[in-house]
């Protein structure tokens, strides 16, 4: 069961929330309707009987600051305690408790159970769809590596890898974009060593209009999968031993590497933004949440950045 909040905001709570200007925060949640979120996650403490656990859409919220602003989460214990913005999202009066740091670590795991992350990354898009962002009409697949929190050797889930002389060890970020909006549709995350093309069948649904990626993708499996449903394919070729590029297939990889280069954006926005510059946890099932988050969090701001270009036309 999950404690009730205080939902009796006194009046000099409600102007001073109504005063505060608008953040992204507070734009991401006139745009979203958590209930659903509430449904899937109310799964992880059915129990009427033991301690009240604290709501689960707010713990998630809590977990989309984090990606935001980069709190750790003895950071966020106390930025819980005095930010109004922080509070305002997540619905909490001035004497509602908030969680500490090993709660919000220990929901941040929980969220595995039950395959409940994936679950709340399908009714995201299903929220995007419903707003007229539709993720399946063509897709841009692609992969970076992110480097392992530990030395190597001291993660036993991370690998190493080797690209031309450089080797690293880490783990390896696999997503699908669609190319109108470049909203993210899927997510893996593996050791370093899985190849690109190892993880196509998790990131392609299937009803693509289009499939578009760089030369590491360049198999013959895709482009028989591509033919076969009718799917456009604008893999970049590669050039192979004794058999160089023709200046067609030259000028295809030019065209279809300006449409490839909107993932790069993305990949930039996880870095720059969202705190996936390297990898913050240790194991394979700490860093696929991680990935999770970064993803989850990457659609809501593109969803708020969206509605806004909308709102200004």
């Amino acid at each position: 069961m999950f404690r009730e909040n205080n939902t009796n905001l006194t009046i000099g709570e409600h102007l001073i929330y109504q005063n505060l200007p608008d953040d992204i925060l507070a734009r991401i949640n006139k745009l979203i309707n958590w209930d659903p979120f509430q449904q899937i996650l109310v799964s992880l403490h059915p129990s009427k009987v033991g301690r009240k656990a604290y709501n689960p859409v707010q713990m998630l919220k809590i977990l989309i600051i984090q990606q935001i602003y980069g709190h750790s989460d003895p950071e966020m214990e106390l930025m819980l305690k005095g930010n109004l913005f922080y509070r305002r999202f997540l619905g909490l009066s001035a004497i509602d408790p908030v969680p500490d740091h090993s709660t919000i670590s220990r929901f941040r795991s929980d969220l595995k159970s039950l395959n409940l992350y994936r679950r709340c990354f399908e009714e995201l898009k299903r929220q995007l769809a419903q707003k007229g962002f539709e993720l399946r009409s063509g897709k841009i697949i692609d992969a970076r590596l992110v480097k392992a929190a530990r030395r190597p050797g001291k993660d036993d889930d991370a690998s190493f890898t080797q690209k031309g002389k450089k080797t690293d060890y880490g783990y390896k970020d696999h997503i699908a974009i669609d190319v109108k909006n470049e909203f993210v549709s899927e997510f893996v995350c593996t050791p370093a060593n899985v190849h690109d093309s190892q993880v196509l069948d998790e990131l392609l649904e299937g009803e693509e209009a289009s499939v578009f990626a760089d030369k590491a993708y360049d198999k013959q499996e895709l482009r028989r999968r591509c033919r076969k449903k009718g799917i456009f394919c604008g893999v970049l070729a590669k050039a192979r031993r004794n058999r160089p590029l023709s200046a067609r297939q030259k000028k295809r990889n030019r065209i279809f590497s300006r449409i490839r280069a909107k993932v790069e954006r993305v990949f930039g926005i996880f870095s720059l933004h969202l705190q996936r510059e390297k990898a913050r946890y240790v194991g394979l099932f700490a860093n696929e949440i991680h990935l999770f988050l970064t993803c989850f969090t990457y659609n809501l701001l593109n969803l708020a950045w969206q509605m806004k270009r909308k709102e200004a036309i």
